[in-house]
C-alpha cells in the first residue's frame, strides 16, 4: 500500500509538471522563441484542418470595401479586352470571307488598311486598361460595342468605295466622341497627386480627337467624291485608304509618345516603340 501510494503521488506530481511545460512552450512561442522539440506539441500546433465548403447559397467571400475595389479593378480591363476581342473576331472573319474570293488590288488595299485599324483599336484599349481603371457600368459596355462595332461594316463593303468610306468615316467620328467621353470621365483622381501625368493624358486624348476627327472628315470627302465620280472609284478608294493609314500611324505615334511620357513620370522605363 505504501508503494502504491508513492506511485500515485508521483503520478499526481507529474501531471502538473507537463501542464507547466506546455504553458511555458506557448509562452515562449508567443515571445518569438523557436519551435519546441516535443513532437506532441508540434503535432498539436500544426494539425491540418479539413476545409469547410460553403453551403448552397452561402458566400465564398463576403463583400467589403477592399474586396469591391479589387473586383472592380480585375473586371474593368478584362471586360474591355473581352468585348473588343469578340467584335474584332467577327470583323476579321468577315474580312477574310470578303477578301479571298475576289482579291483585286483595291480590295487588297482596303483589307490591309482595315487590318491595321483593328490592330490600332486593340492597342488603344490595351493602353487604356493600363492607364485607367474604374468601376464598370452600362456605358462601359455600350460604348465599346457602339464604337468598335463600326469596324464590322467596312469589312462587308470591300470593293464598294463609297460605302466603305462612309462607314469608316462614321467609325472615326464616333471614336472622336468616345475619346471626348474618356477625357471627360478621367478626373485627376485617376493619377493621384501626379498632376503632370494627368495633364499629359488629357493632352493625349485631345491629340487623338483631332486625329480621328480630321481622318473621319477626310475619308467622308473621299466617299462623297467616289459616289459622284464612279469612273475613278479606284483612285478615290486608294486615296481613302492612304488617309486611314495616315490616321492609324498618327494614333500609334501619339500613343507611344504619351504612354512613354506618363510611364517616365512614375519612374517606369517604357521607351516609345521599344
Amino acid at each position: 500500500m505504501a508503494a502504491e501510494s508513492h506511485d500515485f503521488a508521483r503520478a499526481r506530481h507529474r501531471r502538473p509538471s507537463e501542464s507547466r511545460n506546455y504553458l511555458n512552450h506557448v509562452d515562449r512561442s508567443r515571445r518569438g522563441y523557436s519551435e519546441s522539440s516535443d513532437p506532441y506539441l508540434n503535432s498539436v500546433r500544426h494539425e491540418p484542418r479539413e476545409p469547410v465548403e460553403p453551403g448552397r447559397g452561402e458566400a465564398i467571400q463576403a463583400l467589403t470595401r477592399d474586396v469591391l475595389i479589387r473586383r472592380s479593378l480585375e473586371v474593368s480591363p478584362n471586360g474591355f479586352i473581352t468585348i473588343i476581342s469578340i467584335i474584332q473576331g467577327v470583323a476579321l472573319a468577315l474580312l477574310a470571307q470578303n477578301t479571298f474570293p475576289r482579291p483585286t488590288l483595291l480590295i487588297c488595299v482596303q483589307s490591309i488598311t482595315l487590318l491595321l485599324v483593328f490592330v490600332s483599336v486593340f492597342y488603344y484599349y490595351l493602353t487604356m486598361s493600363v492607364l485607367l481603371r474604374w468601376a464598370p457600368s452600362f456605358l462601359d459596355c455600350f460604348l465599346p460595342f457602339a464604337i468598335a462595332g463600326l469596324e464590322i461594316p467596312p469589312a462587308f463593303f470591300l470593293g464598294d468605295v463609297s460605302s466603305w468610306c462612309m462607314w469608316l468615316a462614321a467609325f472615326w467620328l464616333f471614336t472622336m466622341a468616345g475619346l471626348w467621353i474618356t477625357g471627360k470621365w478621367s478626373p485627376p483622381s485617376h493619377f493621384g497627386e501626379a498632376r503632370q501625368a494627368w495633364q499629359a493624358f488629357q493632352k493625349y486624348t485631345r491629340e487623338l480627337r483631332l486625329t480621328t476627327g480630321g481622318g473621319g472628315l477626310a475619308v467622308l470627302v473621299c466617299g462623297l467624291l467616289a459616289a459622284g465620280d464612279p469612273w475613278h472609284e479606284t483612285l478615290w478608294g486608294t486615296l481613302a485608304a492612304a488617309v486611314v493609314l495616315g490616321t492609324v500611324a498618327m494614333i500609334v505615334y501619339r500613343t507611344e509618345m504619351r504612354a512613354a511620357e506618363i510611364h517616365a513620370y512614375f519612374g517606369v522605363s517604357r521607351p516609345p516603340f521599344n
